[in-house]
């Protein structure tokens, strides 16, 4: 059994009708056009969890630049009670993972154009 679970075919002695030979023929193309249908089911599947993961890490990221932006708001208040170093501190502590997360969507999305693209390309 393949990968993708269909039975290889063992050639068979030739055959005495011309209606055996088209039938293995056929049950031959009906297995490969089966073949052909769960690779692309498998490869859609896989390019619907890149898609949803790149789109997750991005929720993420406008999630931690709303985070940053209130702090940001909060810091005059902020400083009032606390130094300029401690109130500097608070805004990297939270600008550090908002970048992070962001370079990790910007790089997903773009390897997203990037496939799409060489997909394109080969039509």
């Amino acid at each position: 059994m393949t990968q993708l679970g269909a039975q290889p075919r063992v050639a068979s002695p030739a055959t005495d009708s011309p209606a055996d030979a088209l039938a293995a023929v056929v049950e031959n193309v009906t297995a490969l056009a089966r073949a052909e249908l769960r690779l692309a089911l498998m490869e859609a599947r896989a390019s619907l969890v890149k898609i949803f993961g790149a789109l997750t890490l991005l929720w993420l990221a406008l999630l931690l630049v709303q985070v940053f932006v209130l702090l940001l708001a909060l810091a005059p208040v902020m400083l009032q009670s606390h130094s300029w170093s401690a109130v500097g501190a608070m805004l990297a502590l939270a600008l550090l993972p908002t970048m992070g997360v962001g370079a990790f969507a910007v790089r997903a999305l773009s390897q997203l154009k990037e496939q799409r693209h060489g997909t394109h390309g080969n039509d």
